[in-house]
């Protein structure tokens, strides 16, 4: 493992903090208890909208 290695994997690790940080934002506001609780929020939301949703979530991903 190289120098450049062990900056990608640090950056990477950053961004999972940053994401998980994120997630618990919005779970302590929302009140949360589970990652069951959201998912039983957001299939709903993706199976009924038009897609536009989906797309710009895979978009915001990629």
């Amino acid at each position: 493992m190289d120098r450049d290695d062990i900056i990608k994997i640090a950056e990477g690790l950053r961004l999972i903090e940053e994401g998980v940080e994120n997630i618990q934002n919005v779970m302590r506001e929302k009140k949360y208890k589970s990652l069951k609780d959201i998912a039983e929020q957001l299939i709903p939301i993706f199976q009924k909208d038009d897609d536009s949703l989906s797309e710009s979530v895979l978009k915001h991903l990629g």
